[in-house]
């Protein structure tokens, strides 16, 4: 008997911690050891930076709002309203954005590159499985969804605000700490040049 939806979704749950492991064995040696060739304070400097600490919040920010929409009506009630009005996997874009800001305010972009190639690798089975399943619960209701819907990328044209869950401060909180690794990223990133500048850790490449 080949497996169902729900176990196959949990077999990529599982890889998540192996692939998040891997990225992080090759990324902090490259975060460490490489520093960007281009002037500090300059505009590629300012537009990485900056740009990487808005997306960081923006996906802060997104999961929460999910959060209040979902709460803990995922294997009970398809939602459809708030950010699954614009797309039908919010949590995982927004997620997304904070893994790219998290990576932006290293400047680095072997990282960057490294996170994207990760991502559009991995998260499509994620996906897929886990829309097998919600397919499995809400039948015809999702297959519906998904036609006037799109999978990843919102579409704010066709949002609908709707009705939020009830409110639940233990999932919001949870949902907060397990994205503030993100903001982690930000301090680490002035570690790191700070050493970098002053000898401290050695340079093994300048990034071009």
């Amino acid at each position: 008997m080949g497996a169902g939806p729900e176990s196959t979704f949990n077999f990529f749950e599982r890889k998540r911690r192996i692939i998040t492991g891997v990225f992080l064995f090759v990324g902090i040696p490259m975060a460490l050891f490489t520093r960007p060739g281009w002037p500090e304070g300059g505009i590629i400097d300012r537009a990485l930076r900056y740009g990487g600490t808005l997306l960081i919040l923006a996906g802060l920010a997104g999961r929460a709002w999910c959060t209040m929409y979902i709460g803990g009506r995922k294997n009970s009630q398809l939602v459809q309203d708030g950010p699954y009005s614009m797309c039908r996997n919010p949590l995982y874009f927004f997620s997304f954005l904070g893994g790219l800001g998290a990576c932006s305010v290293l400047e680095n972009l072997p990282i960057i590159l490294l996170y994207l190639v990760v991502f559009s690798l991995y998260y499509p089975f994620v996906i897929k499985s886990e829309e097998k399943r919600l397919e499995m619960l809400f039948g015809a209701e999702f297959s519906a969804y998904r036609k006037q819907v799109p999978a990843f990328i919102p579409n704010p044209f066709i949002f609908r605000a709707g009705g939020k869950a009830p409110s639940d401060a233990r999932r919001m909180a949870k949902t907060l700490l397990d994205g503030s690794i993100f903001l982690l990223f930000i301090p680490l990133a002035y570690v790191i040049d700070r050493l970098q500048a002053s000898g401290l850790l050695h340079v093994c490449w300048k990034i071009p």
